[in-house]
């Protein structure tokens, strides 16, 4: 998933339009949004979602066939997907958002990408320790707030999801679901694919890309 999300960084990341929230840089990518629309960041509740057009796969989801593959284990209706980007420094001041939880028929889960250990998320005042790789849902009703006192962005992969049975079924079971979304989904790369894939993100020179660059390196050592 971080090799998708790094070659996917552009230009068409878009500051967060609630500028009263945060502090620094937090920006976001559509993989699925109204009209499918990679301009259109805005997460509509389910309470207004009847009024609004229908939500679509942009074209960036397209081109990811792992994230599709992670999308595809939730099964439920999907309205907002995106990826939320808190750059190294910023601040997301304390805040709740109406109608985002369980009880009234939408969760927001979040599956960390990218962080590092100085990314600080407060929930009620207790943090939360969300490591990459792992899904949450916050009652997100709740007062919380989120400092990113790192060197490196944050970035998490946020689904809007409607309540029905599946959900509701996960909610009540005790057990920790681990799903391999790489296995079946394609080969192994060879040594030369990830070479290949290297060079790219070095051609991104993004922070994010470079430390993933970086990253790979070490491991086909």
């Amino acid at each position: 998933m971080q090799q998708e999300v790094a070659l996917l960084e552009s230009g068409l990341w878009k500051a967060h339009y609630n500028t009263a929230h945060y502090e620094g840089s937090w920006t976001i990518l559509p993989l699925r949004s109204i009209n499918g629309s990679i301009d259109n960041i805005i997460s509509i509740h389910s309470a207004a979602a009847e009024t609004i057009p229908a939500y679509k796969d942009t074209v960036l989801l397209q081109q990811c066939n792992y994230i599709r593959s992670v999308l595809a284990f939730f099964e439920c209706e999907k309205t907002a997907v995106r990826l939320m980007k808190l750059h190294a420094g910023a601040v997301i001041k304390e805040h709740s958002d109406h109608d985002m939880r369980f009880e009234d028929g939408e969760v927001r889960l979040h599956i960390p990408v990218v962080t590092n250990a100085a990314v600080e998320f407060f929930l009620a005042d207790e943090r939360v320790p969300m490591q990459e790789g792992e899904c949450w849902y916050l009652n997100l009703t709740l007062k919380h707030r989120i400092n990113n006192f790192g060197n490196s962005d944050r970035i998490h992969l946020v689904l809007d999801c409607k309540v029905n049975d599946w959900i509701k079924k996960q909610f009540t079971t005790n057990t920790v679901l681990k799903k391999d979304f790489e296995e079946g989904q394609k080969p192994k790369q060879s040594k030369e694919e990830k070479l290949k894939i290297i060079a790219q993100l070095r051609l991104l020179n993004t922070t994010t890309a470079l430390e993933l660059a970086d990253k790979m390196e070490k491991e086909t050592e």
